[in-house]
């Protein structure tokens, strides 16, 4: 299934007025590039949340007209490896749905930016809402999602939505295979500014090294994700065990309950072999800083990754990216070319790759190079906004 064909470069004349929907409170890849979109959209649009938290914080600094209506609990709750469980998050979705259709009257679609989203502006569609946008931002596997929640979401796609918008061929690929009608796909890559990693000098990464304590020259391997056993972090620590001169920064925190993995690694860090090697960094916003003080950014996801956005903002940070090859990644990175892909939870691969690119420091500038041109060229932000305005005219 090639969704490529999908992507194109007409600008649209005017932005339509989109209620951008999402349940999520925290800062994840889906609401930095709800973000983005939300920005871009901010004079005609605005945004409705289902919780409190540092995203609606994000949104009114950049003058986003934004809503919260506090989600039941029992919404909020319900995780998308759930299954019988999800029945009593039915109340609690139909009571939002409604708030949905009150909030939706003056605008032409909505926007549900995660699959919790959809499901209420799915139901809220049916009562009478606008046309709805499902902007697919997860591969429906059963590593992820329950078969139950997978019935669900597809078959309310399938009725409901007007479009299912896809952050990757791998993403709409998996909702074909999981029962999505086709004909519903549309794909529009996430896109990232330059301009952020661009504007951070090799001077300023060297005195961030020194602030963490880090000297100029020690080989480090940042890791930006929230700590999560699929985010595979634990893969990266292994890897790093008999490379005694390398220094791991982890950058990221647990945020879905996740706190008996970060035990686990906790416990790894503290092994002999790694004992002070690893710097626990927890959430930040200067990731361009932080990845240009690091010597290879590493993407170590044990499950495929829908997109990858760790994955362009290394390239934009001109270091070498290492990602594992599966799901949207291979999307991003030609291996050897733009980046290096290694098998899924394969330390010993991972460990072979960093050796290879601290051994070699002119083919891994070469590398890098071509990894900041390919990303800049294919996943800037300019690309994102043509597409997205051209996905949302043809509704």
């Amino acid at each position: 299934m090639n969704l490529a064909s999908n992507v194109v470069q007409t600008p649209s004349p005017t932005r339509r007025r989109v209620l951008f929907v999402d349940h999520a409170a925290v800062m994840g890849g889906a609401e930095l590039s709800l973000l983005d979109l939300a920005i871009a959209y901010r004079d005609t649009s605005r945004v409705l949340l289902f919780d409190q938290g540092p995203f609606r914080e994000r949104l009114e600094g950049a003058n986003v007209p934004v809503q919260v209506i506090a989600a039941p609990a029992s919404l909020l709750s319900v995780k998308a490896s759930g299954g019988l469980s999800a029945l009593k998050a039915m109340p609690g979705l139909g009571w939002m749905a409604r708030r949905i259709v009150e909030q939706s009257r003056d605008v032409d679609l909505i926007h549900a930016n995660s699959q919790k989203a959809f499901v209420a502006a799915a139901l809220a569609r049916l009562m009478g809402a606008p046309p709805v946008v499902w902007h697919l931002r997860d591969i429906l596997t059963a590593g992820h999602f329950s078969a139950m929640n997978r019935r669900l979401a597809i078959a309310l796609a399938n009725a409901q939505a007007s479009q299912v918008m896809v952050n990757s061929q791998a993403t709409g690929e998996a909702f074909v295979a999981a029962g999505g009608r086709p004909n519903l796909v549309h794909l529009v890559y996430n896109g990232l500014s330059a301009q952020p990693f661009d504007a951070v000098s090799e001077e300023q990464a060297i005195a961030l090294r020194q602030e963490l304590g880090l000297g100029a020259d020690v080989p480090i391997i940042g890791s930006f994700s929230r700590l999560s056993y699929w985010k595979g972090q634990h893969v990266l620590l292994e890897a790093v065990r008999s490379l005694p001169e390398v220094q791991v920064l982890l950058v990221g925190k647990s945020l879905f309950g996740e706190d008996e993995y970060v035990a686990q690694l906790q416990d790894l860090a503290a092994s002999p072999e790694l004992a002070g090697r690893v710097h626990w960094i927890g959430f930040r916003t200067d990731i361009p800083a932080l990845m240009k003080a690091c010597s290879i950014v590493a993407h170590t996801s044990t499950e495929p990754e829908p997109f990858g956005r760790v994955i362009v903002e290394g390239q934009l940070a001109q270091r070498p990216v290492i990602a594992t090859a599966a799901g949207g990644a291979v999307e991003l990175v030609e291996d050897g070319v733009t980046g290096r892909l290694v098998p899924p939870k394969d330390a010993i691969a991972l460990r072979q790759a960093i050796q290879d690119i601290l051994e070699h420091p002119q083919q891994t500038a070469d590398l890098a190079q071509r990894g900041y041109d390919h990303a800049k060229a294919t996943f800037s932000l300019e690309s994102l906004l043509t597409n997205f305005d051209h996905a949302l005219s043809l509704i």
